[in-house]
């Protein structure tokens, strides 16, 4: 027996729903989440659902939202509802005859074109969304926390929609348009998908809602990925951004311990010491438990350094005697070289006696002492 249409839901909202259905368009019930924008179906991707199939979930759960999938389709995914944002769109692209005014920004709607363009690449705050795996929340969706899909602009199905202009964007092969990510990988891959989009996020919520996104657009069984999991790689990634704990390359900063200033005070080499540590910092301190090599003539011919070798010794073996860096493995003649890891000093500075006991390099399981 077929469900019947929600009849809680607004008259407006059930009635875009049975025009687009009309129209061609491929709906599927939306509401799961804590931000209401996951599937409440499974294997969705795979399935053209009936209209009665996109009402009785949304009837049985008492929401109000339904996606339109993206097949033949493009939307400009704006997270800022930007005035000068969407002109500056819409004259690279094209205008758009019809605009949604979503919660935190608005969808420009457009026919699909052989090339996408990567805007976050650009560091703007627009993703776009294509193909049959792609949706976005419908016009008159309203999200559990209230938000709403408001049409500003034109109606899908009623105004004719011109194709993406892309002419000045790289094909979709360049772009390496993601492909579905596999069950087994989809913590890692959000994790990476955090670090690419914490910097351009205006918080922790963004962030999360950013990876619900992605969750539900592109991996194998997000039904079985829980929000908190969202929430815990947000977390890690928020926190990484507020710690100055970001690579990014030479853009990026990185953190230098008082405690290491510390233990190099008063030195014969501590000036050199310091200008090496610095240095090591910089180039091997993002990647916890590290191992390199460590040079002076291929350093100075890099122009890293600019120690002679004395001194350039003398700077390494303070530090190894600070418990800044340790060697890591040793030399061996024709197979390997030797390679060192920073690390970091465990002090006790409530003791009268305090010792500074070096812990194994960052990232390396075992005990400190």
């Amino acid at each position: 027996m077929s469900a019947l249409p929600n009849p809680s839901l607004p008259d407006h909202l059930r009635e875009e729903m049975v025009r687009l259905h009309r129209a061609g368009f491929s709906l599927l019930p939306l509401g799961g989440g804590d931000n209401g924008k996951s599937p409440r179906v499974a294997d969705w991707a795979r399935k053209h659902l009936s209209l009665s199939q996109s009402f009785g979930p949304m009837h049985r759960g008492g929401v109000a939202m339904y996606g339109i999938r993206l097949g033949g389709l493009v939307v400009v995914d704006l997270d800022a509802d930007d005035a000068q944002l969407v002109a500056d769109l819409e004259a690279r692209f094209g205008p758009s005859p019809v605009h949604v005014k979503t919660p935190r920004g608005r969808h420009l709607y457009y026919r699909a074109n052989d090339a996408l363009p990567n805007l976050r690449g650009e560091k703007l705050p627009v993703d776009i969304k294509s193909g049959p795996t792609a949706y976005v929340a419908g016009p008159y969706s309203q999200r559990p926390d209230g938000g709403l899909y408001e049409p500003v602009k034109g109606a899908l199905g009623l105004d004719a929609l011109p194709t993406l202009n892309t002419q000045d964007c790289a094909p979709v092969a360049a772009m390496k348009r993601p492909a579905r990510i596999l069950e087994g990988d989809r913590h890692n891959e959000l994790v990476k998908q955090a670090m690419k989009r914490v910097r351009h996020v205006s918080g922790h919520a963004e962030l999360v809602a950013d990876l619900g996104d992605i969750r539900d657009q592109w991996c194998e069984c997000p039904v079985t990925m829980p929000d908190s999991e969202l929430e815990g790689i947000a977390s890690w990634a928020w926190k990484a951004r507020l710690d100055n704990r970001l690579y990014d390359g030479r853009r990026s900063a990185f953190r230098v311990d008082r405690q290491a200033l510390d233990l190099l005070r008063g030195e014969p080499a501590q000036e050199d010491a310091l200008a090496l540590y610095v240095r090591l910092l910089d180039q091997h301190g993002h990647t916890p438990g590290k191992k390199f090599p460590l040079c002076q003539k291929a350093m100075k011919k890099a122009d890293l350094t600019a120690l002679s070798r004395d001194r350039f010794l003398a700077a390494r073996q303070l530090l190894e005697s600070a418990g800044l860096l340790k060697k890591a493995t040793n030399h061996k003649a024709g197979s390997r070289k030797q390679t060192f890891t920073l690390t970091m000093p465990i002090a006790e500075p409530e003791a009268e006696n305090f010792k500074t006991i070096p812990c194994r390099g960052r990232g390396e399981t075992g005990g400190g002492a």
